[in-house]
C-alpha cells in the first residue's frame, strides 16, 4: 500500500487529526505499510504536504507569526477538522 493510501486508511479509522508520526506507527502497526527506507516519517510528512491541496487530506495547525507552532502540525481528512486550520 501507498503512504497517501495508508495514510487515508488510519485517518479514517481513527477520526481525529494525527501527526505523521503517529499515521506511520498506526499503519506498521496495522500492516499497511511497510516501509523499507531509514525514514519512513519523514516519507510520509513529504507526502502529505504534497497532497495538502488535493481535497482529501487537509494540515491542521495552530499559527505562528511565519509559520506553524512547533509541535502543532497534525492531518486529518478533509472535512473532519476539529481544530484550527491554516
Amino acid at each position: 500500500m501507498r503512504f497517501m493510501e495508508a495514510a487515508v486508511v488510519v485517518l479514517r479509522t481513527f477520526g481525529r487529526p494525527m501527526t505523521a508520526r503517529e499515521i506511520v506507527d498506526a499503519a506498521v502497526e496495522r500492516e499497511l505499510l511497510r516501509p523499507s527506507g531509514r525514514t519512513p516519517v519523514a516519507t510520509m510528512s513529504a507526502q502529505l504536504y504534497r497532497h495538502a491541496n488535493d481535497g482529501v487530506i487537509e494540515r491542521v495547525a495552530t499559527p505562528g507569526p511565519a509559520r506553524a507552532v512547533r509541535g502543532t502540525v497534525r492531518w486529518n481528512l478533509v472535512g473532519e477538522t476539529r481544530g484550527r486550520r491554516t
